[in-house]
């Protein structure tokens, strides 16, 4: 189906966006503190939202526990790893390396969610996974040694969000979307928090309006929209089939590095690339479960 896919594109190029606002954030406040408000500022504002439409408020149990557990892997591990890699090596990197997510994903979706690839689905992750590693060997090469930190922030992240993917599809349709997106942002946001305790005790969050531009950006474009639209697709195609089109977040990723902080593509990268886009279309032209175009 044409909407969904554009609605997946759409939340991969708004994730996208993330790599490059957290490296404006780190001239104005420490890594932490940025991603604490990120998720309290992106959580509070669904919330919110919520309650003036008159949405139901989530209930039992399992729904509760389902969402705390998304809140601590998808938000505190994976903003956690996000930030702190995204001090330590260049955005277009960090976003390219995140994208092991799908493979992660497609593991916990064949275990937990009893979704079986097929030889074509398997054919095209891998395909788009060897993309990756072609886009982001060349740079690998050149980073100094802080790049191996920065990416095993990143995969400890990849391996949050995957987790969360999976719980995310068993709550499709019993839940509503705004509290749910809002309650575990808001529930990740705590051990973000905490994190910031060793701050100074005189510490003022900057209030220029640089900070808080970006601020709102990280919270509600690289937040809360991508998060809502993931939720709606939870429920219109198997989460393999979705997470397929994570791989399209490096190429957004490298573009914006492209424009603002002069990263440049080789002929090798532009390879990657292309092979990221087939291994897309091949995913959903060749699966036999419920397609997305």
């Amino acid at each position: 189906m044409l909407k969904t896919s554009l609605v997946a594109t759409t939340a991969m190029l708004l994730w996208a966006i993330c790599y490059p606002l957290i490296t404006l954030s780190l001239p104005y406040a420490p890594i932490m503190l940025t991603a604490f408000l990120r998720a309290a500022l992106a959580g509070m504002i669904l919330i919110v939202l919520a309650k003036l439409l008159g949405r139901s408020m989530p209930k039992g149990l399992t729904v509760w526990i389902h969402i705390i557990v998304i809140g601590l892997t998808a938000t505190s591990i994976g903003f956690w790893g996000m930030f702190y890699a995204g001090s330590l090596i260049s955005p277009g990197l960090a976003t390219v390396i995140t994208n092991t997510q799908p493979m992660i994903a497609a593991v916990f979706g064949w275990y937990f969610l009893d979704e079986r690839l097929s030889k074509t689905s398997a054919v095209g992750i891998i395909a788009g996974f060897i993309g990756i590693l072609i886009i982001s060997v060349e740079t690998v090469l050149v980073e100094n040694s802080q790049m191996i930190v920065g990416i095993l922030y990143i995969l400890i992240a990849a391996t949050g969000v995957a987790i969360s993917n999976v719980l995310l599809k068993k709550l499709s349709n019993k839940a509503d979307i705004l509290y749910t997106v809002g309650f575990q942002l808001l529930i990740g946001a705590i051990p973000l928090g905490l994190l910031t305790v060793n701050l100074p005790d005189n510490y003022q969050i900057p209030l220029n309006l640089s900070y808080l531009s970006v601020l709102l950006a990280l919270a509600l474009l690289g937040t809360a929209l991508p998060y809502i639209l993931w939720f709606w697709l939870m429920d219109k195609a198997p989460l393999y089939k979705l997470n397929v089109f994570s791989f399209l977040t490096p190429i957004f990723g490298l573009i914006l590095g492209s424009v603002y902080f002069s990263e440049s593509l080789s002929l090798y990268q532009w390879g990657g690339v292309f092979i990221i886009v087939v291994a897309i279309l091949w995913v959903n032209k060749f699966s036999k479960n419920k397609t997305l175009v």
